[in-house]
């Protein structure tokens, strides 16, 4: 059988590595090349209150774009409880040392410590670089994972769905329920503070700079993806249970940095990718989002 120590090993150093070039980077990207030179960036208390006003009453002003979403989320949920159980037993068929150890390892992004480790590298690269965009990034890590935690114990109550090794029950409104995986909300936490503000493509990136921002993105998205198959092949979460809390983290990360750029606007005019067909298949490209039609 294969040796799983080596892929493991080779597992951590890849995500400590990207840690490393990303606050090594040369400067912020996507809004943080016009603000570096900004004496001072939104930190405390009262941005962090701004943040969690903006973030916790969010729903109250959603347009049809936004309740589509949330339409997309939980129409996929229910999807995913009809076969819960096939996943379950497939996992559980399908398991073995390599696997186990692999994804061991990868659960270490949805650890307790791993944001704050990961905000205080930030901070700590602000502090040498005299970056006050680094620091904002440290604060907004850790404000997206305590909104994160909170609504995964909220969701967690209100769908309060049973580990598989324990039982198959859902219940509602009950305090022992694992209905989103806090852990994967921790790991989808860090997406949108990191990859929002650090690694998306800007128009002037020369090729690459453009291929390393991507590779780090999907690199942290897939290993927040590989926490959440670690909770199904642990037996630990059923499959609809870690999709909402990759969810969660996801979207609370992304309000925050919303919050941080004065509401959701901002991303229409960020870059975005784009299918269209071609000669020989279809092209993607990467580009802003048409302006819309004034009305």
């Amino acid at each position: 059988m294969m040796n799983a120590k080596p892929a493991r090993r080779c597992l951590r150093r890849g995500a400590a590595g990207a840690l490393v070039a990303i606050l090594a980077a040369g400067g912020p990207t996507a809004g943080g090349e016009a603000r570096r030179n900004e004496p001072d960036a939104p930190l405390g208390w009262r941005q962090a209150g701004r943040d969690a006003r903006y973030v916790f009453t969010r729903p109250w002003h959603l347009d049809r774009r936004g309740w589509a979403r949330v339409a997309w989320v939980a129409g996929t949920a229910a999807a995913l409880y009809l076969v819960r159980e096939e996943v379950r037993d497939a996992a559980q068929r399908n398991r073995s040392d390599t696997v186990d150890s692999v994804l061991d390892g990868a659960r270490n992004m949805g650890k307790g410590a791993s944001v704050p480790v990961a905000a205080l590298g930030f901070y700590l690269a602000g502090r040498i670089g005299d970056s006050g965009y680094r620091r904002e990034t440290a604060q907004i890590l850790l404000e997206s994972v305590a909104s994160a935690y909170f609504m995964a114990g909220v969701g967690g109550t209100a769908l309060a769905s049973e580990r598989p090794r324990v039982g198959e029950s859902v219940r509602f409104l009950d305090t022992d329920g694992h209905g989103v995986s806090g852990d994967v909300s921790i790991a989808a936490s860090m997406l949108a503070p990191i990859i929002d503000r650090h690694l998306r493509v800007e128009p002037d990136d020369p090729p690459r700079r453009r291929f390393w921002k991507r590779f780090g993105a999907w690199g942290l998205y897939g290993t927040a993806g590989l926490v959440a198959l670690q909770r199904v092949n642990a037996n630990d979460h059923y499959l609809p249970d870690v999709f909402l809390g990759y969810a969660n983290g996801l979207t609370m990360g992304r309000l925050i940095v919303d919050s941080r750029r004065g509401g959701r606007d901002w991303r229409d005019r960020a870059a975005r990718v784009s299918i269209t067909p071609a000669p020989l298949g279809i092209r993607i490209a990467w580009g802003p989002r048409p302006a819309r039609a004034s009305r």
